[in-house]
């Protein structure tokens, strides 16, 4: 049986009381945002004494970093499995990554809505984190976009902005989405199945754009 405090809270000191905060923390700021979570929110979701989280922690920015790098991390855990090693354009390898992250949103829902929730907003030691993981999946993004050549230097960077703002759609939208499929939100009554189908769709659609355009360049 778990040791409780007088009160009915779980003492501060267990090494795994750390991960437990963690883990209520990502849920409390997924609901309420940062601005509007209190360290007595977070304590009160992990039934703990506020110290307790002061114990583990200096407080709410460094969970908040804490969550957003356990996202990022597990996100990245899941499009590397996905992700095969295979040659440029290849579109299969696209939409098994779409369906790992889709996949991931479901069996995460805690994790998927702190990152809807707080990806537009974060600032700081958080902000560099994103700015990583964005970058990371950018670059190998365009291993999804078939290879082109051009003929001229300006149209070789037109091409590259071109592809840019492909790989910036591909990766956004599947998150994107999910926002939308949230209780409550436009798309919360469609059946997932029929919502990820549209999402492959359109990622193929984008893959099939930036083909065409490189063979009219070439």
């Amino acid at each position: 049986m778990m040791a409780t405090t007088k009160n009915g809270k779980q003492p501060a000191h267990r090494p795994s009381r750390r991960q437990h905060i963690i883990t209520a923390a990502v849920r409390v700021f997924g609901r309420n945002g940062f601005a509007e979570t209190s360290i007595q929110d977070i304590a009160d979701e992990a039934e703990v004494v506020p110290t307790a989280v002061y114990y583990h922690f200096d407080g709410k920015d460094e969970l908040l970093e804490l969550t957003m790098r356990r996202v990022f991390d597990q996100l990245n855990a899941v499009v590397e499995e996905a992700r095969p090693e295979s040659e440029p354009g290849d579109a299969e390898g696209l939409l098994r990554v779409i369906d790992a992250v889709w996949d991931w949103v479901e069996r995460n829902p805690d994790e998927a809505r702190l990152y809807q929730v707080q990806i537009a907003s974060v600032n700081g030691n958080v902000k560099a984190l994103r700015d990583e993981f964005e970058q990371r999946h950018i670059q190998r993004g365009y291993d999804y976009l078939p290879e082109g050549s051009t003929r001229s230097p300006r149209a070789a960077k037109a091409r590259h902005a071109t592809q840019a703002l492909a790989v910036r759609t591909l990766i956004s939208t599947t998150m994107l989405v999910t926002a939308l499929r949230a209780e409550g939100g436009p798309l919360s009554e469609l059946p997932s199945a029929s919502v990820l189908e549209a999402v492959r769709s359109l990622a193929l659609r984008i893959v099939s754009a930036d083909r065409n355009g490189a063979a009219s360049q070439a």
